[in-house]
């Protein structure tokens, strides 16, 4: 994938066929020790011991629709190509947490690319499902929460189009910020 945020897209993408409610994904950015994290949790569905072993496979998958399952493999190869590490663990009927770090500055680590319209497809796709973004970058963080939204919205639904375009808008300009002038 060319952006690490399609890679986040993918895997919270696989939390909501989970039957998640909630979905956090934490985005931690330090520059002194040149890493970053992606951390997706989700309280879906779980994954029995079984699948856990094969979930890095590219030819294990849960659908029914194809024989092959890239997301969480590219993921994984994505963070151990540039320096990094990949984890995921999972417990049936608690849900899935998936890690990867990634070194900062490593020549082959893609970019961030548009984490908040991949938020947004989130929110649009499953706008039932509340979705937490926690940015930070060194000191700096920004907390987006679809819940808080929702209750500030009052009833409107969060899968409007012109609620989506402001929600991404917000979100895309609170990143910036919190980047402070660093490429991510």
């Amino acid at each position: 994938m060319t952006e690490l945020a399609l890679h986040i897209l993918d895997i919270a993408k696989n939390s909501t066929r989970a039957m998640a409610k909630n979905v956090t994904i934490n985005v931690f950015v330090s520059t002194t020790e040149n890493s970053l994290v992606i951390e997706i949790a989700d309280d879906g569905t779980g994954m029995s011991e079984e699948l856990l072993t094969r979930v890095t496979d590219p030819f294990s998958t849960t659908r029914k629709t194809r024989k092959v399952g890239l997301g969480i493999p590219l993921f994984k190869q994505s963070s151990e190509l540039c320096g990094g590490e990949f984890s995921i663990k999972s417990q049936l009927g608690v849900g899935t947490v998936t890690r990867a770090t990634y070194v900062l500055d490593h020549l082959d680590r893609v970019p961030m690319g548009d984490l908040a319209g991949s938020i947004a497809v989130l929110i649009g796709g499953s706008p039932e499902v509340d979705f937490t973004l926690d940015y930070r970058v060194d000191d700096r963080q920004y907390v987006f929460e679809t819940a808080q939204v929702r209750e500030i919205m009052e009833g409107v639904p969060l899968d409007e189009p012109e609620v989506l375009s402001y929600l991404q808008d917000m979100m895309a300009e609170n990143i910036e910020n919190i980047n402070g002038g660093i490429i991510i």
